[in-house]
């Protein structure tokens, strides 16, 4: 859903600011939608992706093949169709959702394995743990729910108290970073429902993520407000070196050595940054739909591939692979 209200936000001011921007050149690029992609995920290992596209289905491709191994759709569609995805953290497991109800996938088969009916509110943001067992949304109205799918346990964290943008969690289940207008980013025990650190920004969090081994957060917010932070201790390890005063970002994902981060943003961006002092590696510009236009791109989904290389989907509906090399700021 927070996809939705950045690409009405955003899309028309990207036209006139990236329309005219030379795209980077990919080692590959493949078509993922035939019209539009409304939200993305890319596994944890680079080995797949998850796409949800504006013709209401989900395609569930392995990227390394650049084949389409299943289809996926709700029976009861809304007008919308697919809004949110995510691939659990081990690969076995993947959530769609649409406004009214979300399904659970088996990534092995393709078969579903659960429909569940969604809150009466405006969903942002969806996640789901490692073997599908847990599972968290985050609302418009300020509140995460956090699911166990295998006990059926609901617990509702409502310290936000305003709506929530981003929502991640451990590969366990246990553990949630979660991000609202309240200008702050929480990572709390689902288990107690306890916060046990928080983040301020000066600005509404719009993003955050978690790194697989659960050592180090990432929370951003809509003013250049983007840090790598601590798990343990809470403590700032670096902020990145944005140079706008307003810079949105829609994606992200640690390196499997949480030396590196990699964030897409509206403006075709994919930018490699060093984790640990917040300085830029590299910088990418996605592939737009139309090239001899002015059209513009939001980056949904970023990761790694085993070889790495980095990978992106957007909404131009582009499944793209990059190799690493030459720096430049954004």
């Amino acid at each position: 859903m927070l996809n939705k209200i950045l690409m009405a936000l955003l899309l028309p001011t990207l036209l006139i600011v990236s329309g005219c921007e030379r795209s980077s050149v990919p080692k590959t690029q493949a078509r993922h939608t035939a019209v539009a992609t409304y939200d993305a995920d890319i596994s944890d290992d680079g080995a797949y992706a998850l796409v949800a596209s504006v013709n209401h289905d989900a395609g569930f491709w392995d990227l390394n093949a650049n084949v389409l191994l299943y289809n996926w759709s709700h029976s009861n569609e809304t007008d919308i169709g697919i809004v949110a995805v995510d691939i659990s953290p081990d690969g076995t497991r993947a959530v769609t959702a649409t406004e009214k109800d979300m399904a659970v996938w088996d990534t092995s088969n393709g078969k579903n394995v659960g429909f569940y009916s969604l809150p009466e509110s405006d969903l942002r943001d969806i996640a789901i743990s490692d073997r599908g067992d847990n599972l968290i949304m985050g609302l418009g109205d300020g509140r995460v729910i956090h699911l166990n799918l295998r006990t059926g346990r609901r617990l509702e964290f409502l310290a936000h108290g305003e709506a929530i943008n981003s929502v991640d969690i451990s590969p366990n289940g246990r553990y949630v970073l979660s991000g609202g207008n309240d200008y702050r980013a929480i990572f709390w025990d689902s288990k107690t429902g306890q916060s046990l650190l928080q983040r301020k920004h000066n600005s509404r969090v719009i993003l955050v993520a978690l790194s697989r081994d659960g050592k180090r957060a990432f929370s951003s917010g809509i003013k250049a407000d983007a840090y790598v932070w601590d798990i343990v201790s809470g403590n700032e390890i670096s902020k990145l070196d944005l140079k706008k005063r307003q810079y949105v970002l829609t994606s992200a994902r640690f390196s499997a050595n949480n030396q590196q981060l990699l964030t897409g943003a509206p403006s075709r961006q994919l930018v490699l940054w060093d984790a640990n002092n917040g300085s830029i590696n590299k910088l990418i510009r996605v592939s737009s739909r139309n090239q001899n236009r002015p059209s513009g791109a939001i980056v949904y989904a970023v990761g790694f591939s085993p070889n790495g290389d980095l990978l992106s989907e957007s909404s131009a509906g582009f499944g793209e692979r990059w190799s690493v090399e030459v720096t430049s700021d954004p």
